[in-house]
């Protein structure tokens, strides 16, 4: 095998000046940039499904348990807060009322959260922009943009009379969701059940690695039977991950094609290349290498070929994605994309599979001018000669 990788490498570095032909610097480039544009693109879509992860978890809990009364919930909670699996686990309950914005009725939602529970409290208060160090309502920071909301809310609460009622306001929050940050009120536990007689009582549950929801749904199912409905974060947000994944999987197909079509020049180098040395085919031939031997050798090209063009984009595409993930020179809307500048996540096993990809799309393309090659006889190949 040393004798072909030799010839192979001899081959491709032409000449004393140990250069590559122009058409296989335009292979190798043809595969960095695919490649590239692969990992900046699918470290992007991993940054902003985190960023978007990250921001929902801040509001909503891992697990949300529903149960035919609060004593029942209560129970839950006791025996679940001591399970190592579980971070934390707070009641809460939500309702709604319908804001007054000057002519304008809104429908808000109304989450209370309970404050005597530091880990929750801490929790909110990370995203709290702006606090007023009075009890009421914190308003999302798309209501005070959306309508010039100062430190006053007027509202209608969920109930048969209509009776408009008006409360300072404790401050602004802001998650990072459009939907959260524009249509919702948070307040203490008290609060929000002095609304209205209409709520609805939950139990939050956050664990140490929101992977594991499944699992610890699962659990609290076998304990406590058909008593509960529990909800996992997954499949509150099923619809929007799915979105998320089949994006990511059809961005990687789609950009996959660039490095398929820069394959081809890999294809056409080593076609030029067996046509050139159709001469020492034959010779190789007649000195006692076999067909296998041939076929080695410049599938080898086409294999160093793509090894050059796919590492090279691979450090091309990891220096992109650290430099915008240090520098936010690219800024977003963050009105549409809830975050201020473009998110980047590096994920090892996704640059991995690009690699191994572009490896094999490099080798596969190789084959057929290899096989080529391989199946001249000394005859054939020296008969002009």
């Amino acid at each position: 095998m040393k004798t072909e990788w030799f010839l192979a490498k001899r081959y491709l570095f032409r000449g004393r000046a140990r250069h590559i032909s122009f058409i296989g610097v335009i292979a190798c480039c043809g595969v960095a940039v695919g490649v590239a544009a692969l990992i900046i693109v699918i470290s992007v879509m991993n940054g902003f499904d985190r960023d978007l992860t990250s921001r929902l978890l801040k509001f909503n809990y891992h697990l949300t348990i529903e149960a035919e009364n609060s004593a029942k919930l209560e129970k839950i909670k006791a025996v679940v807060a001591k399970w190592d699996d579980v971070d934390n686990a707070s009641i809460f309950v939500q309702t709604q009322v319908f804001g007054k914005f000057g002519d304008v009725y809104l429908p808000l939602g109304v989450k209370g959260i309970d404050f005597n529970n530091e880990k929750e409290k801490k929790l909110f208060f990370s995203s709290v922009k702006q606090d007023f160090k009075r009890e009421g309502f914190y308003a999302g920071d798309g209501l005070r943009r959306r309508f010039f909301v100062d430190d006053t809310l007027e509202y209608y609460p969920l109930d048969k009379k209509f009776v408009l009622k008006e409360d300072k306001l404790s401050g602004f929050f802001k998650v990072g969701v459009y939907d959260i940050d524009n249509n919702f009120l948070i307040t203490d536990l008290a609060k929000a059940k002095s609304l209205s007689a209409n709520y609805q009582e939950f139990l939050g549950v956050r664990i140490n690695d929101p992977a594991k929801a499944g699992a610890i749904k699962d659990k609290i199912s076998r304990v406590f039977g058909s008593g509960a409905y529990i909800l996992t974060w997954i499949e509150s947000n099923e619809v929007l991950f799915s979105a998320l994944a089949l994006e990511k999987i059809a961005m990687f197909i789609i950009l996959s094609l660039i490095i398929l079509v820069a394959s081809f020049n890999i294809f056409a180098t080593l076609t030029v290349k067996v046509v050139e040395k159709i001469k020492d085919i034959g010779v190789l031939k007649a000195l006692g290498f076999t067909s296998r031997s041939i076929l080695a050798i410049f599938s080898l090209q086409g294999l160093l070929l793509g090894m050059i063009g796919v590492f090279s984009g691979a450090i091309l595409g990891v220096a992109v994605c650290l430099v915008l993930k240090e520098y936010h020179f690219i800024k977003l809307p963050a009105s549409i994309y809830t975050m201020e500048y473009l998110p980047v996540a590096l994920d090892a096993p996704d640059i991995i599979l690009i690699i191994v990809l572009g490896i094999l799309l490099a080798f596969f393309s190789s084959l057929a001018p290899a096989l080529r090659a391989s199946r001249m006889t000394p005859c054939d190949a020296l008969r002009y000669e």
